[in-house]
């Protein structure tokens, strides 16, 4: 019993004592609200179903996501409103309807509606998010009213989601020219060879496979020749990621999230380069990606799937770096293969690592600075001159209008 529902016994024995006709009738009316606030409370929220459904988890920033929000009673009791407050991430925007703060102080979106007995109700809406990210749903809040508006239960459910926005990809030439046969672009090394590129036969030696033998010329030649082919210049690609974009320490909290985000661009784009090329690619960054490692690695790789897994380790990555790039480049140096192609892609002066950067190009791998920063054609001269091949990037305007990447110098 409530302390409303007793006292509204006082009034109504001491109405009926005095012979006080009011206090009777007030003292029913209340016991009227009480048993009807009592009836609607015990029924509460447990027969009423709130749902929530992404069309998809991961989107390229710049589309939407359909989203459908159903609710349904599944009760005998009507429900004169029912509402809930659905919390979300900063930076998730909603189409239809803008999110308000909530009970709690995060942004909500907030819906109400009137459900008559087993009634269930879709509504449809489109989010989006104002960067790259990982962005999370609730949890949300219910409440419900009683036949008489009151609040008659109130109850709060984690229904966690989440979803990825990608980083903004623009078109992007080619860093370097792609090969052809001979001439300038002709590879001047190579471990693995390529078969639609012919380049004369050799005497056979034991262990050559017997498919590699040329029937005419052997038999012109009177001895088993095999066929030479050109070494290929398929490249594996590094992308090493430098998230801080200013000079100083990497621990300094002061970062200009439109650089940050402009250089998250100028990453998927080139990644997006690479796979139209058909180059074998990785990713690493020193960047907190939701795992126990301080460094974030995509392995090398030219399976199917490989450009979705750099975008998807880029929209996860923070916009704060997690250690030094220093230490980065001192992992790379024990674990890259020779022959990789390391592109390491900075907004900054890349002097303070370039020892860093030579000695990995002494451990048999090539290095190429892409220098994206508003000095970038200045950064990448000074590491041209101290001896590495650097190209500068540009965007041709703010990264969330750009139409392309281009090559500067």
């Amino acid at each position: 019993m409530t302390f409303t529902a007793f006292l509204a016994i006082l009034l109504l024995l001491a109405g009926t004592w005095l012979d006080v006709p009011i206090a009777i009738v007030l003292a029913i009316v209340v016991l009227l609200l009480e048993v009807v606030r009592t009836v609607w409370a015990r029924s509460g929220l447990s027969r009423v179903a709130y749902r929530r459904e992404l069309d998809r988890d991961r989107i390229t920033w710049g589309e939407e996501i359909p989203t459908t929000i159903e609710t349904w009673n599944r009760q005998r009791l009507p429900l004169p409103w029912l509402r809930a407050e659905d919390e979300m991430s900063p930076s998730v925007v909603v189409k239809e309807r803008p999110l308000v703060i909530g009970g709690a102080g995060g942004r909500v979106l907030r819906n109400a509606w009137t459900l008559a007995p087993f009634e269930r109700v879709r509504r449809r809406f489109h989010l989006s998010a104002e960067r790259r990210g990982v962005y999370e749903l609730g949890p949300v809040a219910l409440s419900m009213g009683d036949l008489f508006a009151r609040e008659a239960a109130r109850e709060q459910r984690a229904e966690p989601q989440r979803f990825l926005v990608r980083p903004r990809v623009v078109p992007a030439v080619a860093l370097e020219p792609r090969d052809t046969w001979g001439g300038q672009a002709r590879a001047r090394s190579g471990l693995s060879e390529d078969p639609a590129r012919f380049a004369g036969v050799r005497d056979y030696a034991p262990g050559d496979p017997l498919r590699r033998i040329h029937p005419r010329a052997s038999a012109r030649l009177g001895r088993p020749v095999v066929k030479r082919f050109e070494p290929s210049r398929d490249r594996e690609v590094l992308l090493a990621l430098d998230v801080q974009t200013a000079a100083g320490f990497s621990w300094d909290p002061t970062v200009d999230e439109e650089e940050v985000e402009a250089l998250f661009v100028v990453a998927a784009s080139i990644a997006r380069s690479l796979a139209r090329d058909g180059a074998a690619f990785g990713l690493a960054a020193a960047g907190y990606h939701g795992a126990e490692s301080r460094f974030a690695q995509l392995a090398v790789s030219e399976a199917p799937g490989q450009l979705e897994r750099v975008f998807d380790l880029l929209a996860r990555l923070s916009s704060h770096p997690s250690a030094p790039f220093e230490r980065l480049l001192g992992m790379l140096v024990r674990v890259v293969r020779p022959g990789t192609t390391v592109v390491v892609i900075t907004a900054r002066d890349p002097a303070p690592y370039l020892a860093w950067l030579r000695r990995i190009e002494r451990a048999g791998c090539r290095v190429v600075v892409v220098a994206s920063g508003p000095d970038g054609v200045a950064d990448a001269g000074r590491a041209r001159r101290l001896g590495l091949a650097a190209r500068s990037v540009r965007l041709d305007g703010p990264w969330r209008t750009a139409t392309a990447l281009s090559v500067t110098g």
